[in-house]
């Protein structure tokens, strides 16, 4: 049984691949008081966390900026600039989907986690 990021389980029978982010249900649990970490604990993961998405915007922005070099220059460009630009797209290409839906579902986690060190200050 898989479980979706809405908090809600997927269908025994069908095929289908488990969500890969699960921003929504962490959110669900740190609001309901279910996920509860100490302070600290959390201040060092969304600090990670920001870490990543910060990184994520990068790739996003190097993929949107090779795009239109690309775009721009047509067929009058460097050999190794073209191949830079190649690279970079196939990889964005690859990875597009992931890092935008990133982009969606970090802030999810970043804000699951400050609940989450909130709800372990109200426990004691």
């Amino acid at each position: 049984m898989d479980v979706r990021s809405d908090g809600e389980t997927g269908d025994p029978g069908r095929a289908s691949s488990p969500e890969q982010f699960a921003g929504d249900l962490f959110l669900q649990l740190a609001r309901r008081g279910w996920l509860v970490l100490e302070p600290a604990q959390a201040q060092g993961v969304i600090g990670e966390l920001e870490r990543t998405l910060d990184e994520v915007r990068a790739r996003l922005r190097k993929l949107e900026l090779s795009r239109k070099l690309r775009d721009a220059s047509g067929d009058h460009v460097a050999p190794h600039v073209d191949r830079l630009v190649v690279d970079a797209v196939f990889a964005g290409q690859l990875n597009s989907d992931n890092w935008e839906r990133a982009l969606v579902e970090l802030p999810k986690y970043i804000e699951a986690l400050r609940i989450a060190g909130r709800n372990a200050g109200g426990s004691r």
